[in-house]
């Protein structure tokens, strides 16, 4: 397909129907597996622009099934203008910066949004400094984001020490992932990571991230998903630990 080898194509579509999955049953986690997987195989800028459609795709999906979008727009919204500022600024790095320190980068942030989601950290924000820690998450998730299109793990902290009911986390993360992708998509077009060519590919590998995305939607209501979410998360430890090793040596 495209240049691409099929035994590749074959492991690439496995990597993002296996993404779509996770992101279907726990509602993140579709770029979190394959960037760590694929940057195995493939140049880092190539896998984030793969991944760039399908989290646009997969993101949209979920705030048409989360509605209400005014709810959390409202109350996030400092966050989610840092949060496009500093993806932007964070794509501008990609160009620049060296393979290892993406692979850092990126194990870094799946390791901690390992650690963060196993040990379910419970600290806690007072409503007055909302108004700085929102900011804040949104400007550490941008600059990370930017870089690797995993921006959740800050937001994620952020909302969990907010303590807020599961309807109104399943909210916020469906419209603040969305508009999160919408820079995204336009940084990386403007620095040249999305192009002709990887766009088409990005566009294709919608196919088996829509697919995972439909069954974990499935599998969400019919499994034990806390057995399923801790299997998960330990091989995604093992995943974001390679890539920092891949850093290092």
């Amino acid at each position: 397909m495209m240049g691409v080898d099929a035994p590749l194509l074959i492991v690439a579509s496995a990597v993002l129907a296996l993404g779509g999955v996770v992101k279907g049953t726990i509602g993140v986690g579709l770029p979190v597996v394959v960037i760590a997987v694929l940057s195995n195989f493939l140049p880092v800028p190539l896998v984030l622009a793969l991944v760039t459609v399908p989290i646009l795709l997969t993101n949209l999906w979920q705030v048409i099934e989360a509605g209400a979008p005014m709810v959390p727009l409202r109350r996030f919204w400092p966050m989610i203008v840092c949060l496009i500022v500093f993806i932007w600024i964070g794509a501008r790095f990609v160009i620049d910066l060296d393979p290892r320190v993406l692979y850092a980068l990126v194990g870094s942030a799946v390791t901690l949004f390992v650690v963060t989601s196993y040990f379910k950290l419970h600290g806690t924000v007072s409503p007055s400094a909302e108004r700085w820690a929102g900011p804040v998450a949104g400007m550490l998730g941008g600059l990370l984001g930017g870089i690797s299109t995993i921006w959740g793990p800050p937001m994620m902290m952020y909302f969990v020490m907010l303590r807020l009911p599961k309807e109104v986390y399943i909210q916020a993360v469906g419209l603040v992932w969305f508009i999160a992708s919408i820079p995204l998509v336009a940084a990386y077009v403007r620095y040249g990571i999305l192009t002709t060519h990887t766009a088409s590919l990005s566009a294709i590998a919608c196919i088996p991230g829509a697919a995972g995305f439909f069954v974990g939607q499935r599998l969400r209501k019919r499994i034990n998903q806390e057995v399923f979410r801790t299997l998960l998360l330990w091989f995604l430890l093992l995943v974001g630990l390679n890539l920092i090793r891949r850093a290092i040596f």
